[in-house]
């Protein structure tokens, strides 16, 4: 005769073993990426591309002043980033005397 397993203590079993993993998970430190890059504040605005007949959505973090390019690729039906700036390196730039 085969002796039953008795659901009760294996179902507890489980739970406890849920709660040990989700307090792993919680009282984790979070990842360096995730620790010190302030929230963003975002502005999206489309415009054409100089010399061409496509257009670019330009994104703006308001936050950390950077600005992305990106257009829309019907064939591949993705978007396709297109470059990047950092405003506040090149407001540093424009201050810099130049010599000639």
């Amino acid at each position: 005769m085969m002796k039953r397993i008795r659901p009760l203590p294996l179902l507890i079993l489980a739970n406890v073993a849920a709660l040990g993993l989700l307090a792993t998970v919680e009282l984790s430190k979070p990842a360096g990426a995730q620790a010190f890059r302030p929230r963003g504040t975002y502005t999206a605005a489309s415009g054409r591309i100089p010399g061409t007949e496509t257009h670019a959505v330009y994104i703006v973090d308001e936050t950390t002043q950077e600005v992305i390019a990106v257009q829309w690729d019907p064939r591949s039906r993705q978007l396709q980033g297109l470059g990047y700036r950092n405003m506040s390196t090149d407001g540093a730039d424009s201050l810099r005397p130049r010599s000639n």
